[in-house]
């Protein structure tokens, strides 16, 4: 009996799954709306002839398939980001990053992260990062206002194409949907209790993978409709210009003595066991001498 009722549930459930699988196939953009409005040509033509006036577009509007406009993108989707580094005066940066904040508030983005930091061993210096997010519309004007804030040391713009992921994912959601209410159908045609516990856990499955699904493409929508700008900015030591160079020559200078000194000291370094090692032989030779020279003094009154 068992089997008997399973084998035209199995029945019911392969044919909703290949209704859907051909509607979905057919979800391509066009492809309905082009049959349809064939279909639409005819019946009009043969019922009405061509001395009738077409029907007004909001009686064409319902026979348009729903869901063809928002299955085909908008565009490329683009992940941008940016990076830059700036350089600033001494005690400018709080206010570079002040400015910073504004440009980026103004255009609508917001702080995503951010990382400061002084040095106490070059006079308190400040540095920093900090990443926005702003509308993608707005990037080249965030950044290109960014980088007047200070002297740009490196700027670095990069881009992402996720078009196709895009479509791919909205592609499988849709078969994903379309095989889950597949199965809410079936479900209500189940005639026991193993064919609903069947077709639940194949259901928990599929909507799982709605769920992840629509979670990727959550992301995806929000890293292409808002984009990275990641700014670094460090505090450069106080003081006007060397425009003679005669700032640049003294340290230069400094440097060479500093270098000069090293070698002696390394030379000094290695030459001292053999200076320490002549110095003993030398006293070693003068006391030697010495008593032989005392000796021979003695023995002279001897031999006379």
């Amino acid at each position: 009996m068992k089997r008997t009722c399973l084998l035209p549930l199995l029945c019911s459930l392969a044919a909703l799954l290949l209704a859907a699988a051909c509607g979905g196939g057919s979800s391509g953009p066009g492809s309905p709306v082009r049959t349809q409005a064939g279909a639409a040509g005819t019946s009009q033509g043969v019922a009405a002839g061509p001395a009738q006036a077409a029907p007004p577009a909001s009686a064409q509007a319902p026979k348009q398939a729903p869901g063809i406009a928002a299955a085909v993108p908008e565009g490329p989707r683009v992940q941008r980001t940016a990076r830059i580094a700036l350089d600033v005066l001494a005690g400018r940066f709080d206010a570079t990053l002040n400015s910073v904040i504004a440009i980026v508030d103004g255009a609508g983005g917001y702080i995503s992260g951010s990382d400061a930091s002084a040095d106490p061993q070059s006079g308190g210096l400040h540095s920093g990062q900090v990443t926005f997010q702003v509308p993608a519309d707005r990037f080249d004007q965030v950044w290109t206002g960014i980088r007047k804030q200070g002297t740009p040391q490196t700027i670095s713009i990069s881009g992402n194409d996720v078009s196709q992921q895009y479509v791919d994912l909205q592609a499988r959601q849709r078969n994903a949907e379309a095989q889950r209410d597949a199965m809410l159908a079936l479900m209500q045609q189940a005639k026991s209790v193993a064919d609903t516990i069947q077709i639940e856990n194949q259901l928990g499955q599929v909507t799982a993978q709605i769920e992840e699904l629509k979670g990727q493409i959550d992301f995806l929508d929000h890293s292409t409709a808002f984009a990275t700008v990641s700014v670094s900015i460090r505090e450069a030591a106080a003081g006007a210009p060397d425009q003679w160079g005669l700032q640049t020559a003294a340290t230069q200078a400094l440097h060479n003595l500093v270098a000069v000194l090293a070698f002696v000291v390394l030379g000094l370094g290695t030459l001292a066991p053999v200076l320490v090692a002549g110095v003993l032989l030398a006293l070693l030779g003068r006391r030697v001498w010495r008593r032989m020279a005392a000796r021979q003094a003695a023995r002279g009154p001897l031999a006379e």
